[in-house]
């Protein structure tokens, strides 16, 4: 019987059991779709990746990553866990940055090193499109929140450097943790404005990713939390790459924090236990155009081999 290598590593984790879990497994290129999803399926966890070469193409490591439900274009935590993989088990030499090959495109990542490992990893996301903001109100009434809970100054905007979310800011810390979400709710409200997979294009249901300014940690300049419907339930994602690359370029074109070029932290995952930490580094570069980068620490957690039925 075929079996694949596979690593199992904690994404945006400053230590092992944080962050955000992910599969990862080596020479998937004869795995069909279907077997992709079930191997993601039974996996469990938000997204699995299939590196489908040992030899990159002229773009990069052809890469394919799917959550439970279906296949993504793009995902944040998967690119630099994947990344981490190939340098450790593919290379096995330092490099200082390398490219995967991605539905959206070619996704670079770079490297610093401690000790000759890797101490932490910087993708550069894709230039991000923004939609029409959508009323607070329905936000509010959606999330069980009175509207003073939203920030009066700034919009609920779907963004997408790949994967789209719904930008949405909140006031403070207690309005993150007392945010609910009932699945046939979010469900009308994603049908009635158009942000259903079905509805799409893309064929992606849009994901919620609440942010405020108040953190549980003074080392910490946001808090955020992700939000989605799948399979029918609400899910939390411990730590999203591409939720904070919209998130970045929002904080830059609306000037949430007053500058045009910004690096800071962000966490998630408090509640949920999974503390994860995001660094976000980036600005605007002329109208509509933004370098966007977002970084973490990954950690090595397990290694197998993975019977293909």
């Amino acid at each position: 019987m075929q079996t694949l290598p596979f690593y199992i590593v904690d994404v945006f984790a400053n230590a092992p059991y944080k962050g955000n879990q992910l599969a990862v497994f080596l020479q998937a290129e004869h795995l069909t779709i279907e077997q992709m999803q079930q191997i993601a399926q039974e996996i469990g966890f938000a997204e699995s990746s299939f590196i489908l070469r040992n030899e990159p193409s002229e773009k990069g490591y052809d890469t394919r990553y799917f959550t439970v439900e279906y296949e993504v274009p793009f995902a944040g935590h998967p690119t630099l866990g994947t990344a981490y993989v190939i340098q450790q088990f593919i290379l096995q030499k330092p490099v200082s940055e390398l490219s995967l090959h991605l539905k959206v495109g070619q996704i670079p990542v770079s490297f610093t090193y401690s000790d000759n490992k890797p101490d932490f990893l910087l993708m550069r996301q894709i230039t991000p499109t923004f939609e029409e903001p959508l009323p607070k109100s329905e936000i509010a009434t959606l999330i069980g929140l009175p509207e003073e809970s939203l920030h009066l100054s700034f919009p609920v905007q779907e963004v997408s450097t790949g994967l789209p979310f719904l930008v949405i800011p909140l006031q403070k810390l207690e309005d993150i943790q007392n945010v609910y979400l009932q699945p046939d709710k979010l469900l009308s409200f994603l049908q009635h404005h158009g942000l259903y997979k079905t509805q799409r294009p893309d064929g992606l249901s849009v994901a919620l990713y609440f942010f405020c300014p108040e953190t549980y940690s003074t080392d910490h300049q946001l808090n955020a939390r992700m939000l989605a419907l799948e399979n029918g339930q609400v899910v939390e994602d411990a730590a999203t790459g591409s939720a904070n690359g919209c998130l970045l370029a929002y904080l830059l074109k609306h000037r949430y924090l007053g500058k045009d070029s910004l690096d800071l932290l962000v966490e998630q995952g408090y509640e949920i236990k999974r503390d994860s930490t995001i660094k976000l580094q980036g600005h605007v570069t002329s109208e509509d155009q933004y370098e966007l980068y977002v970084g973490g620490q990954v950690q090595l957690i397990a290694k197998g081999e993975w019977y293909v039925h």
